[in-house]
Formats: structure tokens, sequence, C-alpha cells
């Protein structure tokens, strides 16, 4: 086992970089990565593949999901109305709080402000 104190200050180097993904853990599938968006940066939409948990230590940012890309049917039948196309759902998170949402949901992340955050995969 280990036992380790870190410094989030001494992972991130963000003199320069507009985003940085630094591993911290990583155990049967369960991840545990600390996470630096420039204020404006974006994670392109993508899915988890398990259950998250966001921490945001420092900034805000905006999680959304598109209902209409997390469709998984081949023919996209699906009746979404219009307003939910275009908008989808929306959270802002801030420092202090925690967002816990669903594996295999379509999604984006934006920095509202410069931000750090854990991201908890189970």
């Amino acid at each position: 086992m280990m036992y380790k104190v870190l410094e989030t200050d001494d992972l991130l180097d963000i003199k320069e970089a507009d985003r940085q993904i630094v591993d911290l853990m990583e155990n049967n599938g369960a991840h545990l990565k600390l996470v630096y968006l420039k204020k404006h940066q974006e994670i392109e939409p993508h899915m988890s593949h398990a259950d998250a948990c966001i921490f945001v230590t420092e900034g805000e940012i905006e999680v959304k999901f598109n209902d209409e890309d997390n469709c998984t049917c081949q023919a996209c039948g699906c009746q979404v109305p219009e307003d939910d196309k275009e908008e989808g759902r929306k959270y802002k998170i801030k420092k202090g709080q925690l967002f816990f949402f669903e594996k295999n949901v379509m999604h984006t992340l934006k920095a509202l402000k410069d931000s750090n955050f854990l991201l908890i995969k189970i």
C-alpha cells in the first residue's frame, strides 16, 4: 500500500497549458484523475464507460448533456423535443461541489473560469 501526500500545485504545470489531465490512481477499471482547464477550454463530446463523480476544487465548470446525442437506437427515431435537441441539459458545478452522473451518456465539459477538478470513475 502507498502512503503519500501530494500538492496539486506540484502535479499541475499550468503556466502554459490550456488543459491538463493527471492520472492519480487506477485500479480494476476505477480511475482518479486531476483535471485543469483554463477558462473557456472544453473537453469535447465523449462517453464515460463507468459511473463518474466530479469534485471541483477550484473555479467553475459546465457539464452539458445532449439528449439527441445520447440516443442509442440505430435509426434515431426518437421524439426528442426541438428545444431539448439544441440546449440539452446543462449543469454548473462550482468550487466545493460534487456532481454525479451515470455511465454511457454523451457529454461535454467547459471551464467557465480557470478550474481544477477531481474526476472519479467507478
